[in-house]
């Protein structure tokens, strides 16, 4: 029994002496082996516990040296060498976190920090992760002085992100209405000044107003769209559609832009990629931004887009390549999100919201499909639209 063997022990025969003590041993046998079951199912319950939580978990004696963690800290913080038995200090190199332990071990107060971590060499794709850190006193169940500190992190990097990006969003939305409101604010004042005599200036100033006032409008718009298809589930009215056709509708409502713009369109369809289950407003919005944006950043006289579609196993793939400056290799990565503008300067002259690209990325995502550029500087710009031309396979492929 000493050295963990809970069996019963042999019974002695008879009418022994020791009897009673052997009724002794065998009730004592007993309660260990319950004691050992139950040590065992707390253990497994709890190996079970720390496993299963996305939190990683940590316990650090009173000697500031790892004792126990979980593997989400694992995967947290991968090492070549078992963090076990080692110093906080030496493990992640962080005096705030060392500090913090201190004094919870010291006072028995919980602390609460939030510390950024270089990512670098664990397979993330961002450049660091942001942990909120508590650390907890463990102490006997009567209190007194903490034997160890429980610290829990948590991976708060997406949230922080996603904070950063509505930040972004805000200061960007606040900027594209100040310009438009000033510049319309300028030109009220100029008329209520009384520039009415002079028809010149009150013919440029109401030009100007309406101007900016559809900027504004069209702004809106804009936002809209993109609240709408960023919901959890974007309402599209899908039929069957002519892909072809509907381009033409589109380039015929922007004559008039290819026309002041100088540059020729050419259009190269293949019969079996004409017809998709799409909804056929949103697929207008995608071309009319895409063939827009060509016009602004790629017109000129001796400008060419050309468009053409082709079936690509089950999706429709449309290309709108031009043979305009091109795309700066920096700006690639960046092209399809909000307000984001190549050549700042020179697209906000060419007007625009700086929200068409990521329209069509948000339109092509909720139908199903993708969009993408290819892009040398100085040799033009490829854009790549795909389309399900089923939406019962799209539907299946998601399942």
């Amino acid at each position: 029994m000493a050295e963990g063997d809970f069996a019963f022990p042999a019974r002695l025969g008879g009418g022994s002496v020791f009897r009673e003590t052997e009724a002794h041993i065998g009730r004592l046998a007993e309660h260990l082996r319950q004691l050992d079951r139950q040590i065992a199912d707390e253990g497994l319950s709890l190996r079970g516990i720390l496993a299963s939580m996305q939190e990683g978990i940590l316990i650090v004696n009173r000697e500031h040296r790892i004792t126990l963690l979980n593997p989400a800290m694992e995967c947290f913080f991968p090492s070549r060498r078992s963090p076990l038995g080692r110093s906080v200090l030496e493990f992640f190199q962080r005096h705030e976190l060392e500090k913090a332990i201190s004094l919870t071990l010291e006072t028995g107060d919980s602390a609460h920090l939030e510390l950024i971590f270089d990512a670098a060499g664990n397979g993330k794709t961002a450049p660091h992760r942001v942990f909120d850190i508590h650390v907890a006193p463990l102490a006997a169940s009567g209190g007194g002085i903490p034997h160890a500190a429980l610290l829990v992190f948590q991976d708060v990097t997406a949230i922080r992100a996603l904070e950063a990006t509505r930040r972004e969003f805000v200061a960007n939305v606040s900027h594209e209405f100040r310009t438009p409101l000033t510049i319309i604010s300028g030109y009220v004042e100029t008329l209520m000044d009384g520039c009415q005599e002079e028809p010149e200036m009150t013919e440029r100033a109401v030009s100007a107003i309406h101007r900016n006032v559809q900027r504004l409008s069209l702004l809106l718009e804009d936002l809209l769209t993109i609240s709408h298809l960023e919901g959890r589930s974007p309402m599209l009215d899908f039929q069957r559609v002519d892909l072809h056709d509907t381009l033409l509708r589109v380039l015929e409502s922007l004559e008039p832009e290819i026309g002041n713009s100088g540059m020729r369109i050419e259009v190269d369809w293949r019969e079996e990629a004409r017809h998709a289950e799409v909804d056929a407003r949103r697929i207008e919005q995608v071309y009319w931004n895409l063939v827009s944006n060509a016009l602004k950043h790629a017109g000129g006289t001796g400008g060419v887009l050309r468009i053409t579609g082709v079936l690509d196993g089950e999706c429709a793939k449309v290309a709108f390549a031009d043979n305009g400056p091109g795309i700066p290799l920096d700006d690639q990565a960046h092209i399809f999100e909000r307000f984001y503008r190549v050549r700042k300067d020179r697209a906000r002259d060419a007007g625009g919201t700086g929200l068409g690209l990521s329209i069509v990325k948000n339109i092509l995502l909720a139908h199903g499909g993708s969009v993408s550029v290819e892009s040398t500087p100085g040799s033009g710009a490829v854009f790549w639209m795909r389309v399900p031309v089923a939406q019962a396979q799209n539907a299946a492929q998601k399942e």
